[in-house]
């Protein structure tokens, strides 16, 4: 860099963790909203469809628990799903007053295409990161996660997490 080319980071902020993973989720959900494009609600569909074709939840409420959702919020989001012809709603045999959601058929054809660009969209993000690195980033990650999701009780309120960052 010269005397006239101005840093690539701000100074000061080069080693503040919060500005640092607010870029880094900035330029993770840009790729993200583009993969997830045809997800009705976008990455937040993506993860409830996900939930649903992997059978992650009894039932609509422990869904939205598992995701950080607002039950309220999960209504409308499988409701758009549901119209999207990619989930639906059935009985619970269990218990007839639970509904169990689950993939469509062309919801698990979407899911897996929403798979592959979010795989395309994330190695673009890590590009700058060899192999090795990146497997220790995920790594760290995923350690990370566990603490606090195991210490709080259940992950965070992404919308509310979201929000907060775009303030930054």
């Amino acid at each position: 860099m010269t005397a006239n080319e101005p840093a690539l980071l701000p100074a000061g902020l080069e080693d503040s963790l919060g500005w640092l993973l607010a870029q880094c989720f900035r330029a993770y959900s840009s790729a993200m909203g583009q993969a997830v494009a045809e997800i009705p609600h976008g990455h937040r569909g993506f993860e409830a469809l996900s939930g649903a074709a992997n059978n992650s939840a009894r039932n609509q409420a422990e869904l939205a628990r598992q995701l950080g959702v607002d039950r309220t919020v999960m209504v409308y989001l499988v409701d758009d799903l549901a119209k999207a012809g990619l989930v639906e709603r059935i009985a619970d045999p269990a218990d007839r007053r639970s509904r169990l959601i689950r993939a469509t058929d062309a919801g698990v054809r979407q899911l897996a295409a929403a798979q592959r660009a979010i795989q395309d969209a994330e190695a673009a993000v890590l590009a700058p990161l060899a192999p090795d690195q990146q497997a220790q980033l995920r790594a760290m990650l995923q350690a990370l996660a566990s603490h606090y999701i195991a210490g709080a009780g259940g992950p965070a309120n992404a919308c509310q997490v979201v929000a907060e960052i775009n303030t930054c």
